[in-house]
């Protein structure tokens, strides 16, 4: 029934809607084993299922923006601001990041490597992402950028992340570099060869070429010199 759904209930005309609210009803009659008589709202309020055919536009809509990449009149969500899907392996099976480059568990030990802190933050009027890099416990670069109020931490927790591995890439070292950060979530997504995030993928291919830049979690608030002086930037 739901089949072309993007092409005729993208905006779904009255007789659509009662159409489909007739469809439905019958099957909420079933579901609640409610009298005949009980209105087609009531039900879906108590079975908290809404009426079809606002859930077929959802779906339409969704199609054309995220999969269809086309833009929906009166709608002020651009397809450029969702985030693409990869789908498949980017890359062959057998390569993944060695056990060195990955730390899960809290330590930053020392000074005696190039380190890069990430930070980001969500507060209701902004979403920021920032990292710095620290040589001998002196901060040598900065980064920040403010992203779109309806972003996710996460996002920019990713964007961090990114942009402090690319940075990293330009440094000339004999020693490890590490990135630390404070979000388990980023290092599992940047690290999984299958990930359906395109940055995460760009970030794991990235490590991939760069085999001397490590990723260690850290805690957060914990007190951390990089952190602290990110944080008050």
């Amino acid at each position: 029934m739901v089949h072309g759904a993007a092409v005729w209930c993208l905006n779904p005309a009255v007789h659509m809607a009662r159409k489909l609210s007739s469809i439905q009803r019958s099957f909420l009659l079933a579901i609640s084993g409610a009298y005949r008589t009980t209105p087609s709202a009531a039900l879906q309020i108590i079975l908290g299922i809404p009426p079809l055919h606002l859930q077929l536009q959802t779906d339409a809509r969704m199609t054309v923006l995220y999969k269809l990449r086309r833009q929906i009149n009166g709608i002020i969500i651009q397809p450029d601001d969702l985030e693409r899907r990869n789908v498949g392996w980017s890359t062959h099976p057998s390569n993944y990041l060695t056990q060195e480059q990955l730390q899960l568990e809290d330590g930053d030990n020392g000074n005696n490597h190039t380190r890069l802190f990430t930070d980001s933050s969500k507060t209701p009027n902004s979403v920021g992402a920032a990292f710095c890099a620290m040589e001998d416990g002196v901060i040598t670069h900065r980064w920040s950028t403010k992203l779109r109020d309806e972003n996710t931490v996460f996002q920019a927790k990713l964007l961090a992340l990114k942009e402090a591995i690319q940075y990293a890439t330009y440094i000339t070292s004999h020693q490890p570099i590490k990135i630390l950060t404070d979000n388990t979530a980023s290092i599992q997504a940047s690290s999984n060869p299958k990930t359906h995030n395109a940055t995460g993928l760009q970030v794991f291919e990235t490590l991939l070429e760069h085999p001397q830049i490590e990723l260690q979690w850290i805690k957060a608030h914990a007190g951390y010199l990089g952190k602290k002086k990110q944080q008050t930037n």
